[in-house]
Parts: structure tokens; C-alpha cells; sequence
């Protein structure tokens, strides 16, 4: 319900939800989250959840061993810099994009008009997200 909350809270959450994914898989997953943040600092809520979500649902869950998810989160004085990779089974992605990114697409437009990048990668097995949102203009 808030315009904007603490970083620090969203990495709380993140790793909560990591948490339980971990106890959750009856397999071998290997969920690196690394996070440097400033003090202080704020962004919109549930913005790297979507991220993650597909990756645990695209990656993990489809992967029988060797599944992994690579996160990072960092901020400096001018902007907020969030990473994440995992690998899939080839036939998993599809050209079609789901409804969590459009809407992460449109939520970023909406709140960081101008101010933010999303690049999407798939290079042969692996999905990387990298997203970029400016402090300020």
C-alpha cells in the first residue's frame, strides 16, 4: 500500500521467500543473493519478486539437477542495480512472455517513467534479467 519502501525490507522479503523455495525443493539448488546497498535508500515495492518468482518457476522447477539462480542487488548515490540469472531446460522459455513481466514492463513505465532500464537475455541455457532504476533525473 506504500508509494515506496526501504531496500533493506525488499531484501528481507526476498530472502524469506528463498528461504522457503529452499525447503520447499527436494534437490540440489543453488540460490546465491548478493546485496550492497546505501543506507537509507527506497524503491517501489515488489519489484524483484517478479524476477525471482520466474526464475524458481522457469529454472528450478523445471531442472532436475545442477538448477541454480544468481542474484544481485546494489545501489549507489544514482541509481538501484538489480541482477539475476538462472539456467533452464532448453524447451522451458517460450517466445511468449508471461503477464509478471508485462506487468513489471508497465509498472516500471508508470512509476520510473524514463528513469529506469530491463534488458532480457537468454544466451543457450541461461536467462539473465538486468534492471536499472536512476535515483533521480
Amino acid at each position: 500500500k506504500k508509494d515506496v519502501v526501504p531496500i533493506k525490507a525488499e531484501i528481507t522479503y526476498l530472502e524469506n521467500y528463498i528461504d522457503l523455495h529452499k525447503i520447499r525443493y527436494h534437490k540440489s539448488v543453488t540460490i546465491q543473493f548478493g546485496h550492497e546497498i546505501e543506507e537509507g535508500d527506497t524503491i517501489a515495492p515488489l519489484l524483484f519478486i517478479i524476477l525471482l518468482e520466474n526464475a524458481l518457476k522457469h529454472g528450478v522447477e523445471s531442472l532436475m539437477k545442477d538448477a541454480y539462480v544468481k542474484m544481485n542487488l546494489r545501489s549507489n548515490t544514482n541509481e538501484v542495480h538489480f541482477n539475476i540469472e538462472n539456467n533452464f531446460e532448453a524447451p522451458e522459455v517460450s517466445a511468449e512472455k508471461g503477464i509478471g513481466l508485462e506487468n513489471l514492463k508497465h509498472r516500471l513505465s508508470l512509476i520510473y517513467p524514463k528513469r529506469h532500464e530491463l534488458k532480457i537475455a537468454v544466451i543457450g541455457n541461461v536467462y539473465s534479467v538486468n534492471m536499472k532504476i536512476k535515483k533521480h533525473d
